[in-house]
């Protein structure tokens, strides 16, 4: 009776719950076992035996084949899937896990007596290694299974086979594709064996970055959860369905409603054995190439026209010019507003020109010390003044050398340093400071500035000479306020841009209220101020719609609705302006007291307020950004 209840409960059983972690954490063989066994089982005329697929613990996760029947007739009962074959006494499985290598017991060598009934025919495997697996941790192992009358040698030489196979490839999958980490691009491997249906196999972060996608586990998924069906990509689609191989392709993915434009290398691969055919794509885009070569050749040139977004007719006017002015190597002077994207505009014309592949250099003039901007530029020789480096330095002229440098705020280079400047842009020769000899340089220039260059040159605080020189082509970018078609767009933009990135799920929707809103404001810091206040409310505001009161609430000057005087009645007619109050001689005078009752006076309207209080927007903004409004 002890014996027969013994015989019962050879068995312990691990948790269902258990079971399925182990059976998702080894899906990747459990994927190609099944089609494995699926070629194997279509050849025989009857069914002998049955594969399983054991954890490192010796737990059952799986059994092939999956026909009750079947296994009914093979085993009675004694054999299911959650088994625990570690505590059972000596057995294929529970010795080759111990000894970390292929085993096999027949009949009487199993030591439980139920065992004795069946053959058992085990290979172990690792996810590091092929060639020595007992030199690793086990990962999984697999086992033909099979009544002790139909046991046959040649079923241990098939199951060890099969682990190899299977082996083969997953390392593919995590070793040889891991090799191309390295080269940062986002990494998509498909596999492909059925017609109706591909899995992903391997993908890495940069792939979901790449395409604005949050972080999902993709692993042995559906590629359609990631990328969108047929009839969306149908070029994509088409490498899969002839694992074809491009080079650098350029290929539009669209995933949900978002479309990345992508440069696209592939890979075919295919594993007969257990039917793997597939591709492997290595995906990157076109601003992410000229990162890649901006920091190999000290080139910072990231953007390129597409990064412009707008659909105003006059923007489009400056673009086409812009585009012109890009295949030419004459000087470029870029004028407008702060915010109003000259240094995308810089980065844009630089990727379109012929030195697209040369080092583009940007330097602020307004944030470089005054004493050290010259070795900045122009570089020094050792010795040079106290704290140089023992062999000097190159400056950005010459880093610049055969492609682009970018001057911004060009205006606050001193009126002395601006004569050294010339001679450089005239010669195309320049001295390092400390220096003896000249250094041929050269560089396409773009300058840009804020302020109104005529102004300075007529006060004597900028060169009229140099100012020509820089200026041979010249391009005046727009205001935002003057592109009102763009300010939804934009804000659209950035809302769907800043939640992919953050990871954020729902995306934020402005109401018609919102929208009425943004477009009455005077955006005088223009697409960086929209940008900064999008990126604000994405962030800190729950919920799917873009309320008017969040855009209040972090603009300048922010006053309750019920404390706002209205500089609109209900009639349509505009009030009359606020008489100006005296002002302090100097515009460094006023307060940030003074700032806030006059936005408050003028309902937030900064054009009225820089009237009411007398001074010019630019120099409303210049306060405003003083005290830390914007």
């Amino acid at each position: 009776m002890e014996e027969k209840e013994k015989q019962e409960r050879i068995f312990h059983k691990a948790k269902p719950a258990h079971v399925e972690a182990e059976r998702e954490r080894l899906l990747g063989y459990n994927i190609y076992l099944e089609r494995y066994v699926a070629k194997t089982f279509n050849k025989l005329k009857k069914q002998t035996f049955a594969i399983g697929l054991f954890s490192a613990e010796g737990i059952l996760v799986d059994l092939y084949p999956r026909d009750d029947k079947t296994l009914e007739e093979l085993f009675g009962g004694d054999i299911q899937v959650g088994d625990i074959w570690q505590d059972v006494g000596y057995n294929g499985v529970s010795q080759g896990l111990s000894i970390r290598r292929s085993c096999s017991s027949v009949g009487e060598e199993n030591e439980n007596p139920v065992l004795k009934k069946y053959a058992i025919y085990f290979s172990i495997m690792n996810m590091r290694g092929i060639y020595e697996p007992y030199d690793l941790e086990p990962a999984c192992g697999v086992a033909i299974l099979t009544p002790v009358k139909n046991a046959w040698d040649v079923y241990y030489a098939m199951i060890v086979g099969i682990a190899h196979d299977l082996m083969l490839n997953v390392q593919f999958k995590n070793t040889s594709v891991k090799f191309y980490e390295r080269s940062g691009k986002g990494l998509l491997v498909v596999d492909a064996m059925m017609a109706d249906k591909t899995i992903v196999t391997y993908y890495n972060e940069e792939l979901l970055r790449i395409l604005g996608v949050p972080k999902i586990n993709l692993w042995y998924r559906p590629v359609e959860e990631l990328i969108n069906p047929l009839p969306d990509n149908r070029e994509f689609w088409s490498i899969i369905e002839a694992c074809r191989v491009v080079s650098n392709y350029p290929l539009k993915i669209r995933v949900g409603e978002m479309e990345t434009e992508c440069l696209v290398s592939t890979d075919a691969y295919k594993q007969p054995s257990i039917k793997s055919v597939g591709v492997i794509f290595y995906m990157t885009t076109q601003q992410k190439i000229s990162a890649e070569v901006s920091e190999k050749m000290a080139n910072g040139a990231v953007k390129s026209f597409d990064d412009i977004i707008g659909e105003d007719m006059e923007l489009k006017k400056i673009i086409e010019r812009a585009k012109r002015m890009a295949l030419t190597d004459s000087n470029i002077m870029i004028l407008g507003e702060s915010g109003t994207g000259k240094d995308v505009m810089a980065q844009a014309i630089h990727n379109a020109s012929h030195r697209r592949k040369k080092p583009f250099i940007a330097l602020n003039c307004g944030a470089v010390p005054k004493d050290l901007i010259e070795s900045e530029l122009f570089g020094y020789e050792a010795g040079a003044f106290t704290g140089a480096k023992k062999n000097g330095n190159m400056g950005k002229f010459e880093l610049a050398s055969g492609g682009t440098i970018f001057l911004d705020e060009i205006g606050e280079m001193p009126l002395d340093l601006q004569a050294k400047l010339l001679r450089v842009v005239e010669q195309k020769q320049l001295m390092r400071l400390g220096g003896s000899r000249l250094i041929n340089v050269d560089v396409k220039i773009i300058a840009a500035t804020n302020v109104d260059i005529w102004d300075m040159i007529q006060k004597k605080q900028f060169r009229a000479d140099l100012f020509y020189r820089l200026s041979t082509m010249r391009l005046n970018l727009m205001p935002l306020r003057e592109r009102k078609g763009d300010i939804i767009p934009l804000s659209e933009f950035f809302i769907r841009r800043i939640s992919n990135r953050i990871g954020k799920q729902n995306i934020m929707r402005l109401t018609e209220e919102s929208k009425e809103l943004l477009l009455s404001m005077d955006w005088l810091g223009n697409v960086r101020e929209l940008q900064n206040l999008m990126e604000c409310i994405v962030q800190l505001y729950p919920g799917d719609l873009i309320l008017p009161q969040y855009i209040l609430e972090n603009t300048v000057g922010y006053v309750r609705p019920c404390d706002r005087v209205q500089m609109r009645p209900a009639n349509g007619q505009e009030q009359a302006m606020p008489e100006p109050l005296p002002q302090p001689e100097r515009p460094q005078a006023l307060t940030r007291e003074e700032i806030q009752n006059a936005l408050h006076i003028c309902g937030n309207n900064r054009t009225n307020a820089a009237k009411y209080l007398g001074i010019s927007r630019r120099t409303l903004y210049r306060k405003l950004e003083e005290f830390g409004f914007i």
